[in-house]
């Protein structure tokens, strides 16, 4: 069974229940940890105020003390900001942050002009018509690998969503800083090969998450088990069934 949930939103982003709700409904299910990971700093419609911050960790904090019996993550789901792979994130962010999810959104500030025009307008017009060129491919999992080298990822969220990215090179660079690949509970759209791959040819690890935006869907992880059952991954290759994981922002 899956025992963590490590990507769930609350009112601080886009979510509709509280961090309690979501702690409350974790526990109801029987989960031994679980996480929060709003919308980061730079998203343009959903994200988490810095001027908040400090307030959502004492939150977190108060809850910790008042619900002891599960693991309580404050993470945080960043954006990737540019081709170069900046997160909108700061040194400073990283000595509070428990939990790193990393993903591609489509309504961020960009760190410049230039990342807009040449970056995120060919990756949304890539989406909309379906068609992604070789050069953008290679930017794209350029943006990641190099994320994946700059930062303590311990997450990336909802691979290929948004963005198209060699999968393979990607996971490749997962399995070597100790990242792992998420199957959303919301959307998986790596295909059932190309999942198969990423397993075969590298030694990355997946991890099942809810996404959860609303308090019914803390821990609904049909969706990624689904697609686990449908193509056989096996068991040992994700990171919370029958286990919990361990993160890399958390190893010395």
């Amino acid at each position: 069974m899956i025992l963590g949930d490590y990507h769930t939103h609350t009112p601080h982003s886009h979510g509709k229940s509280t961090m309690e709700q979501n702690i409350v409904r974790a526990i109801e299910l029987g989960l031994k940890e679980l996480a929060i990971a709003d919308h980061g700093f730079r998203h343009m419609t959903y994200n988490v105020r810095r001027g908040d911050w400090h307030h959502i960790m004492n939150e977190h904090e108060s809850l910790v003390q008042k619900y002891p019996d599960i693991k309580v993550y404050l993470g945080l789901e960043t954006n990737l900001v540019s081709s170069k792979g900046d997160l909108d994130i700061i040194d400073e962010d990283l000595e509070h942050l428990q939990l790193i999810v990393a993903g591609f959104h489509k309504y961020v500030k960009s760190n410049n002009w230039k990342d807009v025009f040449s970056f995120y307008m060919p990756n949304f017009f890539a989406e909309l018509f379906g068609k992604t060129t070789r050069r953008l491919l290679a930017k794209n999992t350029d943006a990641y690998i190099n994320a994946l080298e700059r930062y303590p990822i311990d997450i990336i969220s909802h691979p290929q969503y948004g963005i198209t990215v060699d999968m393979l090179e990607v996971a490749k660079a997962c399995a070597h800083y100790g990242t792992y690949l998420e199957l959303n509970g919301k959307r998986v759209k790596s295909p059932d090969s190309e999942i198969l791959m990423t397993l075969e040819k590298t030694q990355v690890c997946y991890i099942v998450n809810s996404d959860a935006h609303s308090l019914d869907r803390v821990g609904d992880f049909s969706l990624p088990m689904s697609v686990i059952e449908r193509i056989k991954i096996p068991y040992e290759r994700v990171a919370n069934w029958d286990k919990l994981p361990t993160f890399r922002s958390h190893r010395k």
